[in-house]
């Protein structure tokens, strides 16, 4: 199928631009052409933008260097080809150095779909060239301006300590107060931009520099550089200004001591008080009052007792994130540390008809801990599983080793109640969360037993997962470090 050429032809003589035509059409063109003899024609036929031009060297009204530098003039990048009857060398050089694509002699139209092809081949390679710097000096002008404007502060240096780019924030910091050279100055690399430089993705650390008198802290996160070829030649900084979170973080803190100071004196000076009422109601109830008021005393205790466990859930929790050490290094038997606490349980399983069932294998390691907070766990577990069961229903506490290559012991509390909807599952460990099902059937709690559950577990350097769906009951498990060796106390 012939290839459609756009022409202009630059030729006095109508007999050799017929030719011309003829051999184009030989060569598998479809050219579709105009005329021109003089400059103003020529403009005109430029208006139509030809793929290419055929000029003779010398017409009547103007010559081939003409049309060159009408051409430049334009700055029109249409190549042209001179085809002359008679060309000497001097004429051939002159044309090339004017800009002239190629030149031919009209007796040799052979090679003339060649040197058309070869012109519009460097034309489309000048085209793209074009493009390509075009392109690269927009990116580049958009990376300078990122740079330039970025709020926080660049810099980027060679693998010889050379600064090779700063912006204007790095500038404004007045490196030369916190040990940072000036851009011309070149130091040797620290040990993290070696590590850059090494290997390393990222590097984050924090630096403290003296701005405008001031100590002011830097998240710096350093990275590699890359050119093309995956080499990494220089080392990339950039520097956020963090003393306001700092400061905000130190004030968090303050806060939180300050927080835990209190609810510690309070839940110290709560916990005397209910400790009597609850003795005392222990004495009223073993004594010979009438039925009336032993279901008030009965209702005293009961409240009294949530109190308490209140109290000490807010204690536990003040101990946990003020940072207070706690003995950790106890060796607990998780068998008898199951059994007491399911003997604590049990008055509640009887009143609320629930049965408790108890798996634990024998010979089970020593668990590496708090015994009193461990405690503390397995009281929280199983009264949530007793509370959230109706009557009739089970809950089962077991516990397994299961990796005798690891030193960990799972313990696992199931019950038959109420379960909990998956999508309220991610927010069961979180401080004061209820769940709907029990705030819309009145189960009395704060929301604070598995909170305190977590923190102890993770404390302990363990896990702790639910599994569970709405009306299908809830089996916890938590995860916790041993002793190495099944049943032996180091």
């Amino acid at each position: 199928m012939p290839s459609p050429l756009r022409l202009l032809l630059v030729e006095d003589r109508p007999d050799d631009a017929e030719l011309l035509l003829l051999e184009l059409k030989r060569a598998g063109y479809e050219p579709r052409w105009t005329r021109a003899e003089t400059p103003e024609e020529f403009i005109t036929g430029l208006g139509e933008q030809p793929d290419i031009v055929l000029c003779d060297y010398s017409l009547p009204a103007m010559t081939a260097p003409d049309a060159l530098r009408l051409l430049q003039e334009l700055q029109m990048d249409i190549p042209l080809i001179v085809v002359s009857g008679v060309m000497d060398e001097d004429t051939c050089v002159n044309s090339l150095r004017l800009g002239a694509s190629d030149y031919l002699l009209k007796d040799r139209l052979v090679r003339l779909a060649p040197a058309i092809e070869h012109a519009l081949a460097g034309r489309r390679l000048a085209t793209q060239a074009r493009i390509t710097e075009q392109e690269r000096r927009e990116t580049a002008e958009i990376l300078r301006g990122v740079v330039d404007h970025a709020p926080a502060a660049i810099c980027v240096r060679d693998a010889n300590g050379r600064t090779l780019l700063t912006n204007a924030e790095f500038d404004r910091l007045k490196p030369s107060a916190s040990g940072v050279r000036p851009a011309a100055d070149r130091r040797r690399l620290t040990s993290v931009e070696q590590a850059c430089l090494d290997g390393a993705d990222k590097v984050e650390g924090e630096e403290i520099w003296a701005v405008d008198g001031e100590d002011r802290t830097y998240l710096v996160v350093r990275y590699p550089v890359v050119d093309g070829t995956g080499r990494r030649f220089a080392i990339g900084a950039i520097y956020v200004d963090i003393t306001r979170q700092k400061q905000v973080e130190e004030e968090l803190r303050e806060l939180d001591r300050l927080k835990g100071e209190f609810v510690a004196t309070v839940s110290h000076e709560l916990r005397t008080p209910l400790t009597s009422i609850t003795g005392y109601a222990e004495m009223l109830l073993a004594g010979e009052a009438n039925d009336a008021q032993q279901r008030m005393v009965q209702v005293i205790d009961r409240n009294s007792r949530r109190l308490l466990t209140l109290v000490e859930d807010l204690l536990t929790l003040s101990r946990v994130d003020s940072g207070v050490a706690a003995r950790m290094d106890e060796e607990v038997d998780a068998a008898d540390l199951i059994a007491q606490a399911v003997g604590v349980l049990g008055p509640a399983t009887e009143s609320q008809g629930v049965e408790i069932d108890v798996r634990v294998p024998p010979g089970l390691p020593y668990l590496i801990g708090n015994r009193s907070q461990l405690e503390r766990v397995l009281l929280n577990l199983l009264s949530n599983a007793v509370k959230f069961s109706t009557a009739g229903g089970t809950v089962t506490v077991s516990a397994s080793v299961p990796d005798l290559t690891r030193p960990t012991v799972e313990i696992s509390v199931a019950d038959t109640g109420i379960g909990i909807p998956v999508e309220e599952q991610d927010q069961l460990f979180t401080r004061f969360f209820r769940t709907e099902q029990a705030r819309r059937q009145a189960i009395q709690g704060t929301g604070l037993g598995l909170a305190v559950v977590r923190q102890i577990v993770e404390a302990h350097h363990g896990t702790i997962g639910v599994r569970s769906a709405a009306e299908e009951g809830a089996v916890f498990t938590v995860s916790l470090p041993a002793l190495s060796g099944v049943g032996v106390r180091f």
